[in-house]
């Protein structure tokens, strides 16, 4: 009786090998990915096939992009091709024969988007005039903005009506993603040494998609004197340097604090804090503006120093110091 049970437990043990090693692998099996995987108009791609069901190594592997094959052979995993323009659809497919003859296919669409991220200070201050990009400081407010070029048959699709997904360091920002949500506006973070944004924009179908990123940095802020002429307004174009001669009747000097936040330079989180040849002075109104005068007959030199601080952050301040002669 036990040498019966013994030859029955042997069949069913090869009966379940047997099926096991004839299992149909399904298409959803196999995995068909792309890189990058929303790829942009024009945009080199690299597919890739991946399944623990078959040994595709062994398999006979043909790929096709719109209908056209590409490539075929023995363990084919991979093939490289090029998307179309914006808007414009790749079709790529893909059949799969196996060692033990089964015939699977995969298909994929990719419709290409176009992307650009920009980035602004959004509370960071320069002069009047300034033509340089006003930059971030430690603990200022960046503004990053989407700018999607998405076409379908209707022509260029409008940025507000698609969908944005934010992700700043690797974490979802979900109250500033959604529909229409084209920019991001974040404070950054004394601890950060620098921030990765990324977005993901896709139309309502789903089919179009893009997506990219952006590494924001913080810059140190800076303090230049500039001369102020009564009648001509301040000199931005040429910065004051150590050994600039006071005239006798006096002179007005206006010191500007690149890059500090608030841009509103009257705000009253913005503390300026003067001194000559080491000794405070009143802060001056307007507090950028001082007006220096020598002692009539008298010469020889001068330091004058200001001291600039954002009281609401941690190391947004920075000292500037002149040193004149009269």
């Amino acid at each position: 009786m036990q040498r019966k049970y013994k030859i029955l437990l042997i069949i069913l043990t090869l009966s379940f090998i047997g099926f096991f090693a004839h299992a149909q692998v399904r298409d959803t099996d196999i995995v068909l990915s792309i890189a990058p995987e929303y790829p942009g108009p024009n945009q080199n791609v690299n597919a890739v096939l991946s399944t623990h069901s078959t040994n595709l190594d062994k398999a006979n592997i043909s790929w096709s992009k719109d209908g056209q094959e590409g490539s075929r052979g023995i363990g084919k995993k991979t093939f490289s091709f090029s998307t179309g323009d914006s808007g414009s659809p790749t079709i790529l497919s893909v059949m799969i024969d196996t060692i033990d003859g089964q015939s699977i296919s995969k298909t994929m669409t990719i419709t290409p988007g176009g992307l650009d991220i920009l980035w602004e200070a959004a509370d960071s201050y320069v002069p009047p005039f300034y033509k340089g990009k006003a930059l971030v400081p430690s603990q200022g407010t960046f503004k990053v903005i989407a700018m999607p070029n998405f076409v379908n048959q209707n022509g260029k699709v409008n940025m507000n009506n698609l969908s944005y997904t934010w992700k700043k360091d690797d974490k979802v920002q979900t109250d500033s993603s959604g529909w229409g949500k084209t920019h991001f506006i974040f404070q950054n973070s004394y601890l950060d040494k620098e921030n990765v944004v990324e977005v993901k924009v896709s139309d309502i179908s789903g089919n179009t998609n893009a997506s990219g990123k952006i590494i924001l940095n913080t810059a140190n802020p800076k303090i230049f004197f500039y001369k102020n002429n009564p009648e001509l307004g301040v000199d931005w174009g040429n910065a004051l340097t150590n050994g600039f001669t006071i005239n006798p009747d006096g002179e007005i000097l206006t010191v500007e604090p690149y890059f500090f936040s608030p841009k509103n330079i009257n705000s009253s989180d913005l503390a300026f804090d003067w001194s000559l040849n080491g000794e405070k002075i009143a802060t001056p109104d307007p507090k950028n503006i001082l007006s220096i005068k020598p002692e009539a007959g008298k010469s020889g030199s001068a330091t004058i120093k200001v001291f600039i601080n954002n009281t609401e952050t941690l190391f947004q301040s920075l000292e500037k110091q002149l040193q004149v002669s009269f």
